[in-house]
């Protein structure tokens, strides 16, 4: 704006001078300053292009036969001088010198934004008294009016450079902060499985080594119990008895202890993931849609290792191409469903004598029933519409409604 301000100014004062020059607003000076508005315009509309100041470079040459016009020479000089400063760094951005050596046409598009001095050195010579001091006057109004045209130009170029700095700089923060919070989510991630596999480690020193004590002593205790028993001596009996019990009590306190260390230091969500993606990285695309959040530790390894024999099962026996694994957090049961989209390979040499296919069973799908029947629950597997199903319900009823003994009695069967 501050640009075609300028520029507007001195078109308004050339009419004003050439009106006061000519003491009359005559037909010759409202032509120049017509032909002084279209030009300008048409050099602001097709900048940068190399022909923009060919419009300017015509009116200043008229004005060396209609005298009168030469008060719009400032603004003509004016529009130059921005088309040299938007020409000059889009032709000559690498080095001046260099592109004025190399390429000649550069100059021939540059030479229109000096012909202002034309009629203004014109009018210089061939005139004297008061129409040569108007000339003078405007050969330096015309030069000044040129160096703030290309001024305004290298301006506005500063400024659009700043502000393409200001978005670049705005994009790199906007990235930064990206990667920072993917940073700060990996590291908590990396936190929280460091935390578990604490947890777990936790779990399993003291199931191997306070544990194993704790039962020698019970057991020893129990031999002393039936030595005193035989030699009568109730009083050593009785004290045996009460150390028992305190060790079986201490005993169920610590296995109690060591599932729910063991039960939070297992990441459902991760290992459900880890198992699934195994499959998923060949031919076969697993989806997984996860509604359990939590479960204990041992329901968590029999539905990760029934998962992976079923994922391996459907890429070794079918041709399917994709996998859904959904997993169901009941009031009553934790259930899992693995369904693909493939048929069954099975080779048989001639069977066109047999009645019915049968279907194989192998130990992938016994080692999935008798790991699911250890819990207390069921497995189920066989063709459904175009693929094959595995079908998986456990109970939570053995880990939120036994006593610890019974809990820890299902605790050695699933071990």
């Amino acid at each position: 704006m501050g640009r075609i301000a300028g520029w507007l100014a001195l078109v308004g004062l050339g009419a004003l001078c050439g009106s006061w020059y000519g003491s009359v607003v005559s037909a010759t000076l409202i032509a120049g300053l017509l032909a002084s508005v279209a030009v300008g315009a048409l050099c602001e509309w097709t900048l940068p292009a190399p022909g923009s100041m060919l419009g300017g470079a015509l009116v200043s040459l008229l004005a060396t036969f209609i005298p009168v016009w030469l008060f719009f020479l400032p603004a003509l000089a004016f529009e130059a001088g921005v088309g040299l400063g938007a020409i000059v760094p889009t032709a000559g951005s690498v080095g001046m010198k260099d592109s004025l050596a190399k390429d000649s046409r550069l100059l021939l598009d540059l030479l229109p934004a000096f012909f202002w001095l034309i009629p203004a050195i014109t009018d210089l010579i061939l005139f004297r008294g008061l129409t040569q001091r108007y000339a003078l006057l405007t050969l330096l109004t015309s030069a000044l009016a040129q160096g703030g045209g290309l001024a305004c130009a290298r301006l506005a170029e500063a400024k659009e450079r700043v502000w393409q700095i200001e978005d670049t700089g705005r994009y790199q923060i906007r990235q930064l902060r990206g990667r920072i919070n993917d940073l700060d989510e990996e590291r908590a991630q990396a936190t929280r499985m460091a935390h578990l596999s604490e947890r777990t480690r936790i779990a399993r020193d003291i199931h191997d080594n306070v544990g194993h004590q704790l039962t020698r002593a019970i057991v020893q205790i129990q031999a002393g119990r039936v030595v005193a028993q035989s030699k009568g001596d109730q009083s050593a009996e009785q004290l045996l008895d009460s150390v028992g019990k305190t060790l079986d009590e201490a005993m169920t306190t610590i296995r109690r202890s060591v599932h729910d260390l063991e039960d939070e230091g297992t990441d459902f969500a991760s290992q459900m993931q880890e198992a699934s993606s195994e499959a998923s990285t060949g031919r076969l695309q697993v989806d997984l849609n996860n509604g359990i959040e939590a479960a204990p530790a041992p329901v968590c390894r029999c539905l990760a290792t029934i998962v992976r024999e079923a994922l391996t099962n459907t890429v070794r026996h079918s041709s399917a191409k994709s996998a859904q694994v959904i997993l169901r957090d009941l009031p009553a049961f934790w259930q899992m469903v693995v369904q693909d989209d493939g048929g069954i390979q099975q080779s048989q040499p001639d069977s066109s004598h047999l009645k019915k296919p049968e279907l194989h069973r192998g130990m992938g799908l016994a080692d999935m029933e008798a790991r699911a029947r250890a819990l207390g629950g069921t497995a189920n597997s066989g063709p459904n519409q175009q693929g094959w199903k595995v079908f998986v319900s456990l109970p939570k009823e053995p880990w939120f409604y036994h006593t610890p003994a019974e809990h820890e009695e299902g605790r050695k069967v699933m071990a």
